[in-house]
């Protein structure tokens, strides 16, 4: 797990300058305001306070950027989300710190907005690789605590990766729904109930 949160951090930060931070940083809002075809380069632009060539300095394109900002959000929420498991000691402590940290990540970034953008025919192709690239970032951490609790008793005999990603989906589907209809920004009750459900379905005994 230690060796996870090491390789994490160093992925966030390699080559990744101030400038482009807050190029990354500009562009997640603009995405979350006007969506992928809502952005223009000119608008980013004025967001940042630079010029548009400073843009193209950094990245190719649109579609570039795009990419970039979920690929830096998909390695932060790894790093984060690792570093909550690794303060519980059991799998069901392990999982419920993941799942709380993964719901504030998803409201501080506003990344569920992301996860559910529906690809289009210029970036259908990317976000296919994007995906098998980095679904160990956030599938694999789940994975491995659901694996060690189903080795050690407390979980069922179930598949660990197809458990991980019901959780994530759970998760993801829950918490659009309340920032886009009820606009709660609290994430700790979604996690809750979420945590519960999964928790009633896959354990061996009853887990407070």
């Amino acid at each position: 797990m230690h060796d996870m949160i090491e390789e994490g951090q160093a992925e966030i930060e390699a080559g990744l300058s101030p400038q482009k931070q807050v190029i990354l940083d500009a562009a997640r809002d603009l995405f979350v305001k006007y969506g992928y075809e809502g952005l223009s380069i000119r608008d980013l632009a004025e967001q940042c306070g630079l010029a548009k060539a400073t843009i193209y300095h950094h990245f190719q394109d649109k579609q570039d950027i795009f990419l970039s900002v979920l690929g830096h959000a998909a390695l932060t929420m790894h790093q984060r989300i690792v570093e909550a498991a690794a303060r519980g000691e059991t799998p069901v402590e392990k999982l419920r710190a993941m799942v709380y940290a993964y719901c504030d990540m998803l409201v501080e970034r506003r990344m569920v907005f992301f996860w559910s953008l529906r690809a289009n025919a210029e970036t259908e192709e990317q976000l296919r690789k994007f995906v098998q690239t980095h679904k160990e970032h956030l599938l694999g951490p789940l994975t491995q605590i659901v694996h060690a609790g189903i080795e050690g008793g407390d979980f069922r005999a179930v598949d660990a990766q197809m458990s991980a990603l019901c959780l994530l989906g759970m998760l993801n589907a829950s918490m659009a729904y309340r920032i886009m209809f009820d606009e709660v920004q609290d994430s700790a009750d979604v996690a809750a109930r979420a945590l519960d459900l999964f928790l009633s379905g896959i354990s061996t005994k009853t887990c407070q």
